[in-house]
Order: structure tokens, then C-alpha cells, then sequence
């Protein structure tokens, strides 16, 4: 970009990044809803003015704050290995947020896709409950109440050529049924519930996944596994590709959800969000468990110290 600037060519430059647009902007034009918001001179420009134009109103704490109040133990992994990755030990417990930190291609994906049944363990041993578990498929996974948001979400996600009412219902489908016929009351009151409850934007519950915007897309990944009451959500990579504004909601969303009881593991490379959303956090390097650091503890220098393989205080 710098380059293409020198020889005096003009360039549009649109991201969710902000730190970017601070790097490479001369001039910033913010949009909302389909309208010019403001446009700005970059130096006059802080970061907390552009979140407030992009989402219409003031932020006063980019994370909710957590209540945390841990119930039983949901899942447990005891020198999990699979895919490549571990041996790792940790426990899950009911209303808990536990982050897993690392670089890009530290193992965090993996070693979720393991847990999720998605593939094969090599090594140790996985409970949900107390009780030893082993997952040929994700339909076992799903079958004992765990749900993953993949960090891929047009490809694994959702069924982008399908409406939303079919992506929420599909893992139910059996429970919707009655015979080989979907019991459509039933399956919109399960549906409906669900716009309404995650404030998903769409004019139609037939409405074409495809056609929604990328935080409304996340949101009916997120509503399939709440309609088919998973007590552990894995979200991985949960806020990549969606505004500032839908970061937002779903900041709050999985606040909600862990009060509600839920056990959740957090996936995300935003260190900012591994910090203000998990209670604390397990770190990899090179497909190996190198740590955990309990809340209290954290700061961004401990936990890339941790990520970059140097355990040594």
C-alpha cells in the first residue's frame, strides 16, 4: 500500500481491523446502515470515537464484566491427544469461560476438533459428567450436549444456500419430527425463539443465510447449538469477520450464556478478547500444552511469553 501511495496512486482501503485503518488511512469515511456517518482527518481520530460512529452509540467497556460463579465438573480431558497435538489435561466446569491461547497454528483448532469428534483421538481419555466418552463422529459429540462453532464459518458453519429456519433446526431434526415429516409448529417455535433471544436481523425466518451479514451469520451458528440445548459450546475464532458492533453482542451473548451455566471453551487470536472474556486460559505452542494462567495473573506479556514456548519466569 505504502508503495502503491508513492507513485501518487489513490487507494479505498475497507477493514474491521481498526489498528490497520490507524496505520495506512489518511482519511476515514465511517458507514452505518447504509449511510455516511462522518468523514475524518485520521490524527483526529481516536479509537473509542470510530468504535462510537461505527455502532451509533458510546462503548464505556469493550467487555461485559464477569460474574463467575463455576458449577460441577462438564468435561474433562485426561492427556488428551489427537490430531497432531498434546498430551493436555484440563477441566471444564458448568457457567465457566476457558480460553485456549497460542499462535496461529499452536494446535488450539485441532485439539477442538478432537473434543468435538470431528477427529481421531490417539491418546487419553475425554468425560463428560465423570463418565469416559469416546467420539467417532460430531453427532456423538452433539448426542451428549457439545456444540462447536467452527472457526470456518461460510464452509463449516452454516449452509449458506439454506435458510436460517433449516441451518438452526438441523441438528434437532429427529426431535422436530414426527415419522419422516418435520413438525413445522414445533420447528418455527424452536426457530423464532431463537431470532428473538440472539436479536437475529432477518426479515424472514426462510430467509437465505447467505444474504445476512457476517454477525447474524455467527448468530445462527450460535442459535442451532442453543436450540439443541448444548451445556459446552467450543467457539472457535466466534468474532473473526463481523463488526465491531456485532463483537459486541456476542461479547455479551457468551457473558449471558456462561451465567446461564453453560461451559464454554474460547478459541479467538484477539488477545484483547482472551484476556476480557475467559476466567483463564490454557496455552499451546507447536501443538504442545505449555501452560495455564489463571486470571489474576493475566497480562499480554505472560501470555505470549507462554505462546512463544518460554515457560521460565
Amino acid at each position: 500500500i505504502a508503495d502503491l501511495k508513492a507513485q501518487g496512486i489513490t487507494i479505498i482501503y475497507i477493514s474491521h481491523r481498526l489498528d490497520e485503518l490507524f496505520e495506512v488511512a489518511d482519511r476515514l469515511t465511517v458507514m452505518r446502515d447504509g449511510e455516511i456517518v462522518t468523514t475524518q482527518n485520521i490524527e483526529d481520530i481516536t479509537k473509542p470515537q470510530l468504535i462510537a460512529w461505527m455502532v451509533g452509540r458510546t462503548l464505556k467497556e469493550s467487555f461485559p464484566e464477569r460474574h463467575v460463579k463455576y458449577g460441577d465438573v462438564v468435561l474433562e480431558a485426561k492427556d488428551l491427544c489427537g490430531n497432531g497435538v498434546g498430551p493436555i489435561s484440563f477441566q471444564l466446569h458448568a457457567g465457566e469461560v476457558l480460553g485456549f491461547g497460542g499462535l496461529v497454528g499452536a494446535g488450539r483448532t485441532e485439539i477442538a476438533r478432537v473434543i468435538f469428534g470431528a477427529d481421531k483421538r490417539t491418546g487419553g481419555s475425554l468425560l463428560v459428567d465423570g463418565k469416559e466418552v469416546r467420539f467417532h463422529t460430531p453427532m456423538d459429540a452433539i448426542q451428549s450436549g457439545i456444540g462447536l462453532v467452527s472457526e470456518d464459518r461460510k464452509n463449516q458453519g452454516v449452509l449458506q444456500r439454506m435458510a436460517i429456519d433449516f441451518n438452526i433446526s438441523l441438528p434437532i431434526i429427529k426431535e422436530l419430527s414426527k415419522a419422516t415429516f418435520i413438525d413445522k409448529g414445533k420447528e418455527n417455535s424452536v426457530v423464532n425463539q431463537q431470532i428473538e433471544e440472539l436479536q437475529i436481523k432477518t426479515p424472514s425466518t426462510r430467509q437465505l443465510v447467505a444474504n445476512l451479514s457476517g454477525g447474524n451469520q455467527q448468530k445462527v451458528v450460535l442459535a442451532k447449538w442453543l436450540a439443541s440445548d448444548s451445556r459446552v459450546l467450543i467457539l472457535d475464532e466466534p468474532t473473526r469477520g463481523i463488526d465491531v458492533g456485532a463483537k459486541q453482542e456476542i461479547y455479551r451473548l457468551i457473558n449471558a450464556l456462561a451465567e446461564q451455566g453453560k461451559a464454554i471453551i474460547l478459541i479467538t487470536s484477539e488477545m484483547e478478547e482472551l484476556l476480557g472474556l475467559t476466567d483463564r486460559m490454557l496455552v499451546l505452542y507447536e501443538h504442545k500444552y505449555v501452560g495455564s494462567i489463571e486470571r489474576e495473573n493475566y497480562s499480554q506479556e505472560l501470555v505470549l511469553q507462554y505462546a512463544s514456548g518460554e515457560t521460565k519466569m
